[in-house]
């Protein structure tokens, strides 16, 4: 199979060395990551979350090279990385609790409450997204952006990264794959959230391997790929519902200290209502992972 790196020049097949891919997905996570901050600057919807992922999918390519990569720059371009993405996850965070507060409200709550909640929760929204604009336009991306350029054009490789794709992908893949299977095989309907997020977190790693694998290893890393994100959207609900009973019951604490006990009483109505969320999905997960 031949094709071509970042739509032009070097064809890449599984003889090519894996230093062409390694600098293909380095260029084209840049470009991505260029483009999801031109829609911040033009006020695009979804631009935030854009960055997010732009930011989440760079790491997780970095995280999969990382034995062929040399000296230190790795290590600090993922946490320049992750701190970007941080600088978005309050906006992301309350645009999905806002969200799931708009579905899940119904007839049985008080509609002035509900009211109340959603304009807390909007106005929040509202000053964690220019904060995030602010950063995502700030010096310190723009010099991200130029390093990430200059690192794709030429990254400081080890003498492993001459060997063929053919030979080492299917080694990196299989190593996020066991990583995935180890921790999500210690799942249980009762086990805490934050294992569930962490399964979900190597999920998402697995797919995007998988994905920047696929143009050399073609169907079987496709289709590791679509089922790595099959577990990475339920997962992904289960942690909406846990983030925003969380927020919820923070909302709640406020209100009570505020002396308003109904308006806290709402709340813990819709925080139970997203706890109770998390079981059907738990089970949904579990029978497809351990689907014959």
């Amino acid at each position: 199979m031949t094709e071509s790196v970042g739509g032009a020049g070097e064809p890449l097949g599984a003889e090519a060395p894996v230093r062409v891919l390694v600098g293909s997905a380095l260029a084209k996570g840049a470009t991505r990551l260029q483009g999801a901050v031109l829609m911040v600057e033009k006020g695009q919807d979804d631009a935030i979350h854009q960055v997010r992922v732009s930011c989440r999918r760079l790491r997780s390519d970095l995280k999969l090279f990382r034995k062929l990569l040399a000296g230190d720059w790795a290590g600090e371009l993922r946490s320049d990385l992750a701190a970007l993405a941080q600088a978005c996850g309050e906006t992301r965070d309350l645009e999905v609790i806002a969200a799931l507060v708009r579905e899940t409200a119904n007839s049985e709550d008080d509609e002035e409450h509900v009211e109340t909640i959603l304009t807390t929760l909007t106005v929040g929204l509202d000053r964690a997204s220019a904060r995030s604009a602010e950063v995502v336009l700030g010096a310190t991306t723009a010099e991200l952006l130029e390093t990430l350029e200059a690192v794709a054009a030429a990254p400081d490789l080890k003498p492993t990264a001459a060997k063929p794709c053919g030979e080492v992908l299917p080694e990196l893949l299989d190593a996020a794959n066991l990583k995935f299977t180890q921790e999500a095989n210690k799942l249980k309907p009762w086990t805490p959230d934050d294992d569930w997020h962490e399964v979900r977190l190597l999920a998402k790693r697995v797919r995007y391997a998988a994905d920047t694998s696929a143009s050399v290893l073609g169907d079987e890393a496709k289709a590791t790929a679509t089922q790595a994100a099959k577990y990475q959207e339920l997962l992904g609900q289960h942690q909406d519902h846990c983030a925003a009973a969380d927020a919820l019951t923070a909302m709640a604490e406020d209100a009570a200290a505020q002396d308003d006990p109904e308006l806290s009483f709402t709340l813990g109505r819709l925080t139970e209502r997203h706890r109770a969320a998390r079981r059907p999905l738990r089970e949904e997960f579990l029978s497809l992972y351990h689907r014959p």
